[in-house]
């Protein structure tokens, strides 16, 4: 099971902020036991999250022949909780990186406003079609932008009608 943790995207600029959010849900798996009574979004998973944008950039401004892949997290601290009913907005703008081959990010998300977490993050460019296939990175990039529907979704142009 692949877990997407951003549901839309702003496009991508190279060296510029880049933009996302999640919408929380209580049908997500993950919350059903963090915590049964009071459920949270685990903050490794707004990690996640923000590490996921970071790799549609990548792709996106190169032309969908690379990804981003983590394996540095500078810092991360956390301000507040995102519960079952908030827009998680996420927010990434690069850093300076320790190689060229590398990059390195430094991320916010907040709800409604409020802070509740930032993080920096660095890690390895790789080349795209060693994790997945180009074409099925591409049609999920475009649902994110949301000018793509899923399987079975209807055209847009039929949507809202009785």
């Amino acid at each position: 099971m692949r877990y997407l943790l951003v549901d839309r995207i702003d496009e991508p600029r190279p060296g510029a902020p880049m933009t996302g959010w999640k919408n929380v849900a209580m049908s997500e798996d993950y919350l059903e036991w963090h915590f049964p009574e009071q459920p949270i979004v685990p903050g490794v998973l707004v990690l996640e999250a923000l590490v996921q944008l970071a790799g549609w950039h990548e792709a996106a401004v190169s032309g969908f022949t690379r990804w981003f892949l983590v394996d540095t997290v500078r810092s991360a601290r956390y301000y507040g909780f995102a519960v079952p009913g908030d827009r998680l907005e996420l927010t990434l703008e690069p850093v300076e990186a320790s190689a060229p081959d590398r990059r390195a990010w430094r991320g916010e998300s907040q709800v409604g406003g409020e802070r509740r977490a930032t993080v920096e993050f660095e890690g390895p460019v790789v080349a795209l079609e060693s994790l997945e296939s180009r074409a099925q990175v591409e049609r999920t990039y475009g649902v994110l932008l949301g000018k793509v529907l899923y399987k079975g979704d209807a055209p847009a142009s039929r949507r809202g009608r009785a």
